[in-house]
């Protein structure tokens, strides 16, 4: 995400953990900019970092409603629902996002750890390997993944 400068101070502080303190400053925004698709998008990352799944997903959801070429509701509320038990919604809900969400890496290895969490490696590996040749690094993230230790020596 390319964030706009008024939100520096408050990626400063996601990026010290000091999350009372970056929603203080989203709180603080004028009223046009406090509720912005990049404001919820700093509101999602705060509440994931929090541990907070459920109050994350519902961010992710509304951000999918009011900005719905927005990849980050799309991305964040399916890992949620992965993380929260929830598989095979977490699939249909990013299969649900815009048409460009295909030119995004993330889209194929998330879907690679989902698919691999319902025990499907075959697909798992196919969304691995479309991801990793978008980009290349992600490779090195998938070797050290613990979602996808079961296919590691196929990476």
């Amino acid at each position: 995400m390319d964030e706009p400068y008024w939100l520096d101070k408050t990626r400063g502080y996601i990026d010290l953990a000091m999350h009372d303190e970056a929603s203080r400053e989203l709180d603080n925004l004028p009223p046009d900019k406090r509720n912005s698709p990049e404001a919820q998008e700093m509101r999602i990352i705060i509440s994931l970092d929090q541990q907070n799944l459920e109050e994350a997903l519902s961010l992710s959801q509304n951000l999918c409603a009011v900005d719905p070429d927005n990849h980050t509701g799309f991305i964040q509320g399916a890992y949620c629902l992965h993380q929260l038990g929830r598989t095979v919604e977490a699939i249909d809900h990013i299969q649900s996002g815009p048409e460009s969400l295909l030119d995004e890496p993330v889209y194929f290895y998330n879907l690679a750890c989902y698919e691999l969490a319902l025990g499907k490696s075959q697909a798992a590996m196919t969304w691995l390997r479309q991801s990793i040749e978008m980009d290349r690094t992600l490779r090195g993230k998938a070797l050290t993944d613990p979602d996808l230790v079961s296919v590691r020596d196929d990476i």
